[in-house]
């Protein structure tokens, strides 16, 4: 098996649609200096959204707590009390580490280890180590193995240990990046696809690969995860594209596994992610209003008692977790209070 990081990526021919997306991510690239000029409370109220959505976006379809416990879990709410609930603790404090520290961080097998170490570091399961090259496809993320050949997995054209070609595969990365001469996202993009392939934990691989396109991202400065959520990337919804790449009956060993085909996946998720954060900065001319100011604006117009349900019906955009988010923060701080709870609780302000 081949993998691009190890091939002149620079003679790679880029698609003409997936070169019209990195010019349009970059256009979105240079404005994010509005985000970051906006007052500080702002800024904070976004960043604590991104890292909300983000584990949202995660875990919402498989956590069996429900929303508002999830939701309440990333905030810091109430305390894990099952193995489920732990491991949303532990995601979510390895978001807010990579988002708070990416600039000190190394790309290394090292730093990859402590990563994925803590995304159990609350738990009796061992992380932080890599599996061995023969294991079986059933102990890997069954994301990852479903309908695929074999040969993905078990990878026996691999020479020497897995620690050994991610070490590899992070000494390239940075050699193409300092060489300057090829467009980050494309650098970034490969560097992904081939840790995914490799597959290099027993477990929790898609989730490693969402935090390791966070940190390559904010490290090429496309802070679009620091902002907005990009925790549906990679998710079971989108295994047709790794199905296309990677099934025995595809053209994954060739050259014309064509990186374009991983780019246009890649590229309109980062594409999107971008699209979103403007659309919730509410791009007005120049005038710029986030979700947070619109919810604080209706309840600040209302008289007497309002709902979620109010914030619902005039803001249908605006999702669960903002609006929840949003409330909260305004409770902690004394700004409103719940008079009648329950489903449809009652609020007023103070």
């Amino acid at each position: 098996m081949n993998y691009i990081m190890d091939e002149n990526i620079s003679s790679v021919c880029i698609e003409m649609s997936n070169i019209r997306k990195l010019c349009k991510i970059n256009e979105y690239k240079g404005e994010q200096i509005i985000y970051k000029n906006q007052p500080k409370n702002i800024v904070i109220s976004m960043n604590d959204d991104a890292i909300l959505k983000f584990v949202y976006d995660t875990y919402i379809d498989s956590f069996s707590g429900g929303s508002e416990r999830l939701i309440c879990l990333i905030n810091n709410e109430i305390s894990p009390s099952t193995r489920e609930d732990i491991n949303v603790v532990e995601f979510r404090d390895v978001i807010k580490t990579v988002n708070s520290a990416y600039e000190d961080t190394k790309i290394c097998s090292q730093t990859i280890l402590e990563l994925h170490g803590y995304l159990h570091r609350y738990s009796k399961i061992r992380g932080g180590r890599y599996r061995s090259i023969d294991t079986c496809a059933s102990n890997i993320d069954s994301f990852l193995y479903r309908d695929y050949d074999n040969d993905f997995i078990r990878n026996k054209d691999m020479v020497g240990n897995i620690e050994n070609y991610i070490e590899r595969l992070c000494s390239n990365y940075y050699k193409l990046i300092n060489s300057e001469e090829i467009e980050p996202l494309i650098i970034i993009a490969t560097f992904i696809i081939d840790f995914i392939r490799i597959s290099p934990f027993y477990e929790e691989n898609i989730k490693m690969a969402k935090i390791l396109t966070l940190l390559l991202l904010n490290k090429s400065g496309y802070e679009v995860g620091i902002f907005a959520s990009l925790g549906k990337i990679y998710d079971d919804e989108n295994q047709l594209y790794f199905k296309a790449l990677f099934n025995k009956y595809g053209n994954s060993g060739s050259d014309k596994y064509s990186i374009n085909k991983w780019l246009e996946y890649f590229l309109d998720s980062i594409l999107k992610a971008y699209e979103r954060l403007t659309d919730e900065m509410n791009l007005t001319g120049n005038k710029k209003e986030t979700k947070t100011r619109r919810i604080e604006k209706i309840i600040n117009s209302t008289l007497g008692y309002f709902t979620k349900d109010d914030i619902r019906d005039l803001c249908p955009d605006i999702p669960e977790p903002t609006i929840n988010r949003v409330f909260n923060n305004l409770r902690k701080n004394g700004k409103i209070e719940v008079v009648a709870k329950g489903r449809s609780a009652k609020w007023r302000k103070r």
